[in-house]
């Protein structure tokens, strides 16, 4: 079966509109407390159809649970080449670091040893017409023997700059209430 058809499969299986949703001019993020309606930027309407596919490929429904590992996947594998896409798997990530942190350890782990979607620089219509088990094959990282120390690394400096991310309306509002009650007094 090829990936389109394992998109769409995906798309009707989690009641997605058709392709992701990339055809509309904004997207709804549902978070604990209330749900977020963003712009649909061009590099999200880029980008939407790869990590849709990462869903396929690491077995990952939509719950946060699975949104946490798809985004630790990411950075994992070196996402950080897509800005300014970074910033939702990075506030993700840094989410995910307080409510399911072993999630963000398995992910970041699978991803170390793994080659991301998106830097398989292979057309979108040609990547669609493949199979899973050859996406699989071109995932598998051929310097997956990477050092331990060099993952932990990886695993801290990236949780820092996720937790910065996550937490940084917290900061700029502490920041702001700062500066306006020392202006007050």
């Amino acid at each position: 079966m090829t990936l389109r058809k394992q998109l769409d499969e995906f798309y009707n299986q989690y009641d997605i509109p058709a392709e992701g949703g990339v055809d509309d001019k904004t997207f709804l993020v549902p978070l604990p407390l209330f749900s977020l309606t963003l712009p649909n930027f061009s590099w999200r309407k880029r980008m939407l159809y790869v990590h849709d596919l990462e869903h396929i490929l690491n077995e990952q429904d939509t719950s946060w649970k699975g949104e946490i590992f798809i985004a630790s996947w990411e950075i994992s594998t070196g996402f950080l080449k897509n800005f300014p896409i970074l910033i939702f798997p990075l506030w993700t990530m840094g989410w995910g670091m307080w409510v399911h942190p072993a999630t963000v350890y398995h992910a970041f782990r699978k991803g170390h040893a793994d080659k991301g979607i998106a830097r398989l620089a292979i057309e979108k219509e040609l990547l669609l017409d493949y199979d899973l088990s050859q996406l699989q094959q071109l995932t598998l990282n051929k310097r997956s023997e990477r050092s331990a120390k060099f993952f932990y690394i990886k695993l801290v400096g990236w949780s820092l700059i996720s937790q910065l991310v996550f937490l940084s309306p917290i900061i700029a509002l502490i920041a702001f209430l700062s500066i306006f009650l020392k202006f007050l007094g």
